[in-house]
């Protein structure tokens, strides 16, 4: 539009001339027609007139009766097409402006208006103001405003709509730029004119006919005049700016707009919402709609103009209106109101947030089921596409649930599934939005899950399940958290998923799973195996399946008959684990290691299925797992051996083939300081099995041996040991350490373990290649260049000369002495770290040699000799107790110090003076009669075991059992738990027993008649076991006394048959500081046991394992995290478990010492006190 022409007042001034007629008493003459209408002029514009003729020439006659409708041809003819000119008027030469000819015909009017008929100025206006909205020019427009203003001014318009549809278009064009905002003050003004004539009372009216015309709207110059009357609405009459000016009804607006097509067209739908917005912000407006009833009418176009998308501005307007009348609206609206706000999007007011469901709960009551069946997917796709309402969005998927259930029709049940697969399926779905889809699909299936009713619904609605899994974390807990008992029947495991059909603990009979048999489990591999192979891009997704996917594969009775899918995820894993590609976590504290931690955990679990997987196959997995160990961090490595133990244990002839392997591996992880706990544990555990021991040649054995001596090495070159390289229990006394510190004097302490099973597990020909290198590893040279030999070191060292010197020999039976053997002679000496007893009989020469030393006692008879008969030189040997094979040459203590060479009553073999044994003086300590402190200190010496004796609990669980009163009065167990017991050592009678039975009462069978007990050459094992404890008359003195042992035990074993997890704090005690708890891998009731359990085979048996450590404690057993074992593999298992546990405890308590305890350096201690105590006065050189 063109709007650089200038325009002077709409209003003529009042010198201005007027017809005669409308001027009584005027003496003015008036121009004829002649004058003005004269066409022979050779200039002249359109009219027939030229320019100046109507101001100079006021007199038109004789054409005052033709005047309007040659303006009016005039007009037409401007319009007409260039063709249309020759049939002209003659009157007519040329085609001048329409703005010029609009401008005349306002300047005819003013002057000349007596002589426009009604009709005639009707049909003028109309053909004007059409010409004027088919023009792109702004001075036309103005134009005619101004013909429209004067109009108004000095005359009558007959039909108001044309002008004021005209003034309405006018506005609109001008608010459509701001270059134009002048037309659109100016259409403004020319209202406000009309508004203040005559017309006045028709304006709004006909603004309002405009408005609400709507089978008008598919004219875009009458469209356009409704925008505009729209927007002179919004802008000056909702409410009036201005004192005259009326302001427009709003009822009467809000009805007339009700029936526009207000969805259809989004220009409309703009500003009507604008209009809305205005209406309900401005205070008086507001009032009137309220007290018209308009309230209903206002929410019913709101919710028109929302079901669109709607300009910014406009929401903003209209929302910032509806959310501060949110009170004054009925009770009624607040569920409409509540719906567009979800329509647009926004966040729902805390006034509504619980109306927006009102709708569906009263459908649902009044079993409206067609509410549900045909109108629930409208809002399901405007709650699921925000994250506005994860609330409403939960609940409403609840209800739609509930109308689930309660109607009969199945095609709007597949339905409402299909609609919330599709939309978990969808890219554009967020993933929280994902998790409250899914568990719609959750609560459905686990509606009801014990009955039988409901089977076919969850067949078919298992495998979308499975699919739903990959996008969510709700679905894919519920997945992973099916079971089978026992029985095989089926349940959910209600630790993994929280739905509230499912309620916790044993006792809860409904989380049953009805129709387990008839899932189908491929759909489930298919998912899991999908899962895993391509990743999904979910973390959280990812996390679920890596973490639960263990407990689902240990459910060996579920998997019965499914081995091909299993096999198929060992595969899967296999392939992973040798592509070394993992997924990257994206929480920070996470890196790669825990992924591959976590499938190393899942095919852990699978390995399980050793007996029925190909043979070929195991292996795969044996050496996929060697292979990861070492190939990382040292996290890995860690689970890597953890897995490997489990293996020993369940294929130990399988891990045979493979133990030069392994120990190669573990060689090579020597560097790695984060792993001597893990290896050094898995050498001692390895130590006991002598199958696996066969094919090892005498190489493996010193790498073992030099793993030992490198982790030796890397303990003594801290600092805190470099203080003590040859600690006593007096230079230690009261030194504080640190837990770090704790850890590498439980690795100091391992290690020499380690060496000392190994040594014990070596066949005799091994050793003696291989001692001189053992021995070489126990010693070190500090930096001064002097060799040392620390106290644990030596007693290891004494105990391999043990056990070399006590294979050259019967073993002994306790001799005793006769009569017939007369006088009794008795001597003690102590050479070196040994205490040497001589017992002869003068009479018969018998004597009986008690060699007493840190790591144990033995006895040596010397061959009958009499005083008369002399032995040959040949002889001497048989007169000879070997005591020690430190060497080749030992020296020797005769047996009578006056028997030269021994030749009568023989002599003992004895470490020579440079051995770490032995010492360059032998003490004769005095008679026991001259000195009965001699007598005292051998006897607390005997008292002192030679075997690390410890202790351990055994509490057995019974079926839903959770308090501790109840679980301490059992006095039995399931009849697998028995058999466990058997596997755990050897049944001990505790009446005059001579073992340290750690408390256990010896004398009158108070804590029963009978322990479990199990030991080796250097480490006794006693068992605390409630159910073998009597109860009293009074159960609480009964718990008391059983609690007295397993409270102060720092290991305690459960085996838990309850059904549940067991809490650490069941038994509150400051001194438990592990729980090694035993569950079976499927849930077992207590009859089950009996009748199923116990009839099958051990190694068909699997039992779940796991250590449960004090917070604060650290946790380094291979069953920090559950592992799954046969029930032939169970004992030796857990008792290996407890016995490291009981070793780290022992030092974890004794902190501040920072050693382990042992008795052989408790006995090394006593001898050497002996041996200082009388070296000054009794020593002889040897």
């Amino acid at each position: 539009m063109d709007g650089h022409q200038q325009h002077g007042p709409l209003r003529p001034a009042a010198s201005e001339w007027r017809p005669l007629s409308s001027m009584s008493g005027s003496s003015h003459h008036t121009p004829t027609s002649s004058t003005i209408l004269s066409g022979h002029h050779p200039h002249v514009n359109g009219t027939g007139l030229k320019p100046m003729d109507l101001q100079n020439h006021r007199d038109i006659a004789p054409d005052e009766a033709t005047l309007c409708a040659r303006l009016t041809q005039a007009i037409i003819n401007h319009n007409a097409p260039a063709h249309d000119d020759a049939h002209a008027s003659p009157v007519i030469s040329g085609k001048a402006p329409l703005s010029q000819l609009l401008q005349e015909t306002s300047t005819s009017i003013q002057f000349h208006a007596k002589w426009f008929a009604p009709a005639a100025l009707g049909t003028l206006l109309e053909s004007a103001l059409n010409a004027a909205s088919l023009s792109s020019s702004t001075s036309d427009f103005y134009a005619a405003l101004t013909l429209i203003d004067t109009t108004v001014t000095y005359s009558l318009i007959p039909e108001l709509r044309p002008a004021v549809q005209f003034i309405s278009y006018a506005y609109y064009q001008g608010g459509r730029m701001n270059r134009h905002r002048r037309l659109m003050h100016q259409a403004w003004t020319v209202s406000q004119h009309m508004l203040a004539s005559h017309h006045g009372g028709q304006f709004k009216e006909t603004l309002l006919d405009i408005i609400t015309s709507h089978e008008n709207f598919h004219d875009k110059y009458k469209f356009s005049a409704a925008i505009g009357a729209l927007l002179i609405t919004i802008d000056k009459l909702l409410p009036s700016r201005e004192e005259n000016v009326p302001s427009m009804n709003a009822i009467q607006l809000v009805r007339g707009l009700w029936n526009c097509p207000v969805r259809k067209n989004a220009i409309l739908r703009e500003h009507v919402a604008l209009m809305l917005g205005t209406m309900l912000q401005a205070d008086q407006v507001f009032q009137e709609l309220v007290n018209d009833g308009g309230l209903g009418l206002s929410l019913d176009l709101i919710e028109d103009c929302v079901t669109q998308q709607l300009d910014k501005t406009a929401v903003e307007t209209l929302f910032l209106g509806l959310e501060r009348r949110l009170s004054s609206f009925e009770l009624r609206h607040q569920p409409d109101m509540a719906q567009i706000f979800v329509e647009v999007r926004r966040p729902l007011p805390p006034s509504l947030a619980g109306q927006l469901l009102a709708p569906w709960h009263r459908a649902l009551m009044l079993d409206e089921y067609d509410m549900w069946e045909k109108g629930y997917r409208g809002l399901l796709v405007q709650l699921s596409d925000s994250l506005l309402y994860p609330d409403e969005l939960d609940a409403f998927i609840n209800l739609s649930v509930s109308a689930y259930f309660q109607t009969e029709n199945l095609g709007a049940r597949r339905d409402f599934v299909d609609a919330l697969q599709e939309m978990i399926q969808s890219t554009t779905t967020t993933a929280t939005t994902k998790d409250i889809l899914a568990k719609g699909i959750v609560r459905i299936f686990c509606h009801k899950t014990q009955k039988e009713k409901w089977e076919g619904q969850r067949n078919w609605l298992f495998p979308l399940l499975c699919q739903a899994a990959r996008h969510s974390v709700e679905a894919t807990k519920l997945v992973l958290s099916i079971r089978a008992d026992a029985a095989g029947e089926g349940y959910l495991d209600a630790t993994r998923v929280q739905q509230p059909e499912i309620p916790t603990g044993r006792s809860a009979r409904f989380n049953q799973l009805y129709g387990l048999s008839s899932l189908s489990l491929e759909a489930l591999v298919d998912a899991i195996y999908d899962l895993l192979v391509r990743p999904p891009e979910r973390w959280d997704v990812y996390n679920a399946v890596l973490v639960s996917l263990p407990a689902l594969i240990r459910n060996h009775v579920l998997w019965k008959g499914s081995f091909r899918q299993m096999n198929l995820l060992r595969q899967a894993l296999c392939d992973l684990l040798k592509a070394d590609s993992f997924v990257e976590p994206p929480l920070p504290d996470l890196s790669k290691s825990y992924v591959i931690i976590q499938l190393i955990q899942i095919l852990t679990a699978i390995i399980s299925y050793h007996y029925c997987l190909p043979r070929s196959d195991v292996k795969l997995a044996i050496v996929t797992i060697i292979n990861v160990a070492g190939s990382r961090d040292y996290a890995p490595s860690i689970h890597c051996i953890h897995a490997l133990t489990i293996c020993c244990y369940e294929l130990p002839e399988l891990m045979a083939s493979y133990m030069d392997v392994v120990i190669n591996k573990m060689a090579k992880m020597v560097t790695q300081r984060s792993l001597a706990i893990y290896v050094l544990e898995f050498f001692a555990g390895l130590s006991r099995f002598a199958d696996l021991q066969d094919r090892l040649r005498r190489e493996d054995f010193k790498r073992i041996f030099g793993v030992c001596h490198s982790y030796l090495q890397s303990v003594r070159s801290t600092s805190s040991l470099e203080r003590k390289r040859t600690p006593t229990s007096e230079q230690s006394a009261g030194m504080s350490s640190t837990s770090s510190e704790d850890m590498a004097q439980y690795v100091y302490a391992l290690a020499h373990h380690v060496i000392t099973f190994w040594y014990m597990a070596l066949r005799r020909e091994d050793r003696h290649g291989l001692k001189e290198y053992i021995s070489g590893c126990l010693r070190y040279t500090d930096l001064d260049g002097t060799e040392h030999i620390e106290e644990q070191g030596l007693v290891t060292i004494d105990l391999m000369d043990r056990i070399d010197a006590e294979e050259q020999t019967v073993p002994t039976p306790m001799e005793t002495f006769d009569d017939i053997d007369g006088r009794i002679v008795k001597l003690h000496r102590v050479t070196g770290i040994l205490l040497i007893t001589t017992e002869t009989a003068l009479r018969t020469g018998k004597t009986v040699v008690t060699i007493r030393r840190p790591s144990g006692t033995a006895r040596r008879v010397l061959a009958n000799r009499t005083e008369k008969e002399r032995c040959q030189p040949g002889e001497l040997e048989t007169l000879t107790a070997s005591v020690t094979l430190e060497t080749n040459h030992q020296d020797f203590l005769n047996v009578f110090p006056d028997d030269t060479d021994g030749r009568i009553y023989g002599k003992v073999a004895i470490p020579r003076p440079y051995s770490a044994l032995g010492s360059d003086k032998i003490i004769t300590l005095p008679n026991e009669d001259d000195d009965p402190a001699v007598l005292r200190a051998i006897q607390t010496f005997d008292r002192v075991s030679a075997l690390d004796s410890h202790k351990a609990g055994v509490i057995f669980v019974g079926e839903d059992q959770t308090d501790e009163n109840q679980i301490l009065l059992n006095t039995s167990g399931t009849p697998d738990y028995r058999e466990f017991l058997d596997d755990l050592g050897s049944l001990r009678k505790l009446k005059g027993a001579t073992f340290n039975s750690q408390g256990l009462d010896r004398a009158e069978d108070m804590d029963g008649a009978y322990t479990m007990v199990w030991n080796n050459e250097v480490t006794e094992l006693v068992y605390h076991i409630t159910t073998f404890m009597p109860n009293n008359e009074d159960p609480k003195l009964a718990v008391i006394n059983k609690k007295r042992h397993i409270g102060n035990d720092f290991v305690n074993i459960v085996f838990n048959n309850s059904g549940s997890d067991f809490n650490f704090n069941t038994f509150p005690s400051a001194f438990n500081y592990v729980y090694i708890v035993i569950s079976p891998s499927e849930r077992t009731s207590f009859l089950q046991a009996r009748e199923i359990t116990c009839n099958k085979p051990k190694q068909e048996r699997f039992y779940n394992v796991k250590v449960l450590s004090r917070p604060g404690f650290p946790s380094l057993s291979s069953a920090v995290d559950v592992k799954v074992i046969s029930g032939a593999s169970l004992g030796g298992y857990v008792r290996n478990l407890a016995l490291n546990a009981c070793v780290f405890s022992l030092m974890w308590q004794a902190g501040d010492m920072g050693e382990y305890p042992s008795s052989w350096r408790q006995r090394l201690h006593m001898i050497k006190r002996l041996y200082g105590q009388y070296k000054g006065r009794l020593a002889i050189e040897q």
